[in-house]
């Protein structure tokens, strides 16, 4: 496992192959790094993965939740990033979370990304918990109190449900996120810690229009977090984006979008094959 010994925490990633092709990939909220080995079996000869764990997850930390990580300081942990592993090109891969730091990561350097694979991206459609993590003043101090005191909110959720207001796979997200102490409070941190970074959608749609920047996206069928008809909106403005919606749920699409491009690569050998 590597280190980035930044000024505002220490990034943690592990790298995977040895090519020129560097491939950075984030995941999503209340995951690390280990989710990203169903991409593993991947990697061709000319790849480099650098997988990582995000701040407040795995193995990252984070040095004051009064240090908020800004578009700026995100741009500097990836120029120390690029100067230690000693590269200017790179690909993006992101799920959820991780989805929305790679179009950031784009909108901050759009000449050196090659190409783009997103897995139901954050930072589209806001979802709910993100509004209710970026609510000002006293409201954010009520949010403070659900994450470490749930019980009467999980009570009203469970009520809302009942009323047929709240869908169940939002709650069992909602419930599966904030079981114990530890993970309600890795999600308080994170969620504070990461209000500013916000993409610039219309910017990042102009510039991947002009620059034609290879773009995946992927999504599950029977996805209700994030959906491909939440995405449209976005999705639909950018010409060459190749859509793509795999038969899953939004938790395992990160298996079945490793599978999905395993089929993708058979099918390419195969063909390679036949016209010789």
């Amino acid at each position: 496992m590597e280190f980035l010994e930044t000024d505002f925490g220490h990034l943690a990633y592990t790298k995977h192959g040895h090519g020129k092709n560097i491939s950075l990939l984030f995941h999503g909220f209340g995951q690390n790094m280990k989710v990203y080995e169903p991409f593993l079996d991947l990697i061709k000869e000319d790849d480099c993965y650098l997988v990582f764990d995000m701040f407040y997850h795995g193995h990252s930390s984070w040095k004051s939740i009064n240090q908020k990580l800004t578009k700026a300081i995100w741009r500097k942990i990836l120029l120390q990033l690029m100067d230690k592993e000693g590269f200017e090109k790179f690909n993006l891969i992101g799920y959820s979370m991780g989805g929305k730091f790679c179009l950031i990561s784009y909108e901050l350097f759009p000449c050196h990304v090659k190409s783009l694979l997103l897995m139901a991206p954050d930072g589209i459609k806001t979802g709910f918990w993100y509004n209710m993590a970026t609510f000002p003043g006293f409201l954010n101090k009520l949010f403070k109190r659900v994450v470490f005191h749930p019980q009467r909110f999980f009570s009203i959720m469970d009520f809302l449900h009942s009323l047929g207001l709240l869908q169940s796979s939002l709650i069992k997200f909602v419930k599966s996120q904030m079981h114990t102490r530890t993970m309600r409070a890795q999600a308080y941190f994170t969620w504070n810690v990461f209000k500013p970074l916000k993409p610039n959608l219309k910017h990042i749609i102009s510039v991947l229009n002009i620059n034609q920047t290879p773009f995946t996206l992927l999504t599950g069928k029977y996805d209700k977090m994030v959906t491909s008809k939440n995405l449209r909106g976005f999705s639909s403005k950018i010409t060459h984006l190749k859509n793509v919606e795999l038969p899953c749920g939004h938790n395992t699409l990160i298996e079945e979008t490793a599978n999905f491009l395993a089929l993708q690569k058979n099918r390419k050998l195969k063909k390679i094959k036949t016209t010789y």
